[in-house]
């Protein structure tokens, strides 16, 4: 579906965003998306004649009714002119800068709003980061942290904004010099809650991330709008974190369609006897979520290693393998080369080519007598 920047018109985006902004008529974005796939537009859909969308075998006789009536009320040229009057980017499923994770969900957004700076290369790596909005001093100091570790490894760190431990992770995220992404339940031209204001400031400014919503300017936040947005919480993320939940937490609506769309689920071990661990302890104790204890175990479970780069700031290497092996074996301890050999089963000429790489990575340090360690992250 994806097509060149210069073949999408301002026509064709306008006819997106009046797709977008319609409601009522039953057209979802699948039923979109196929009409595009089949016409390589959708400007002759929505300017479509009722003989013409009767023709295009994709519409009940309801659904052009409801359409025809409705269409008369919106101008796709106004929607596009608001959006831009905004500063908001406005990505349709066909835009190139559409997240390729989030595309391939089953019910994908028909167009995601930023406001903010979001490049495509910033969702390479990505985890969702959520829990429960009342939580307790312990649930507030793992989501500093494992915020502040994922964001200071180069992991891109998405949340919903809202209160509680959201509000934690973007913050902290921001704090360790990272990138964070808020989606909300509204439009990107919305604060909510009022006192994530700062907040909010903070992250259309486009410094240190974006706010990406589904929905058009102006939309308030409705009650059943967050339960929706969390499947592009995890529709974003290679895998989504859950740092407290009670019983009917949002945070396992989340972990729920994180599973649905074959994301990784990770979740911290609570006390028993509290009621903002219910959930995830519940999510462990039924294998639904990997145990962690730190974000370095995430980065492990999915064979990401926080290295520094040559500017100082911090990349993700993926390690697979040998050089994976290895460096798990050294997660304990520094080990000497005849120790690796013993361990690994390694030739000593491989050994020392993967140790090679590994050094190179900056992951991996030699210290004299040949003993080898751990680069802190």
């Amino acid at each position: 579906m994806d097509h060149a920047l210069d073949q999408l018109t301002d026509e064709e985006l306008s006819c997106w965003l009046a797709f977008s902004y319609l409601s009522g008529a039953g057209i979802g974005t699948r039923r979109i998306a196929a009409l595009y796939e089949k016409l390589d537009s959708l400007i002759p859909v929505w300017e479509g004649t009722r003989k013409v969308l009767e023709s295009l075998s994709m519409f009940t006789p309801d659904m052009i009714d409801k359409f025809l009536e409705k269409r008369d009320a919106i101008d796709p040229q106004k929607l596009l002119e608001e959006v831009r009057s905004q500063g908001i980017e406005a990505y349709p499923l066909c835009h190139p800068n559409y997240p390729f994770r989030l595309k391939q969900i089953y019910d994908a957004p028909c167009v995601l709003y930023v406001k903010g700076k979001l490049p495509p290369e910033a969702f390479d790596y990505s985890i969702g980061v959520v829990g429960t909005r009342r939580p307790t001093a312990y649930g507030q100091r793992i989501a500093k942290e494992v915020s502040a570790g994922l964001a200071g490894s180069g992991v891109l760190v998405v949340s919903g904004m809202a209160i509680g431990i959201d509000s934690y992770v973007h913050r902290a995220a921001i704090e360790a010099g990272g990138k964070t992404v808020a989606v909300v339940a509204s439009g990107v031209d919305q604060c909510y809650p009022s006192s994530n204001k700062p907040l909010y400031e903070m992250l259309v400014s486009g410094e240190h991330g974006a706010v990406v919503s589904e929905y058009f300017p102006g939309v308030k936040p409705e009650p059943w709008r967050f339960p929706a947005r969390n499947r592009i919480i995890s529709g974003l993320s290679h895998a989504v974190v859950v740092v407290e939940a009670g019983e009917k937490s949002g945070a396992l609506i989340t972990a729920r369609m994180s599973f649905e769309q074959s994301r990784d689920v990770f979740a911290f071990p609570g006390r028993i006897d509290s009621p903002t661990s219910i959930g995830t302890n519940h999510l462990i104790a039924k294998n639904m979520a990997h145990l962690i204890v730190s974000y370095e175990d995430v980065l492990r479970e999915l064979n990401w290693v926080a290295s520094p780069k040559l500017s100082d700031k911090v990349q993700v290497v993926e390690l697979f393998g040998r050089e994976k092996e290895i460096y798990e074996l050294l997660a304990a301890e520094p080990l000497h080369f005849d120790v690796l050999c013993e361990r690994t089963g390694i030739a000593p000429g491989e050994l020392s080519a993967s140790l090679t790489m590994l050094e190179l990575a900056g992951v991996v340090s030699r210290q004299p007598g040949d003993w080898y360690s751990r680069e802190n992250p």
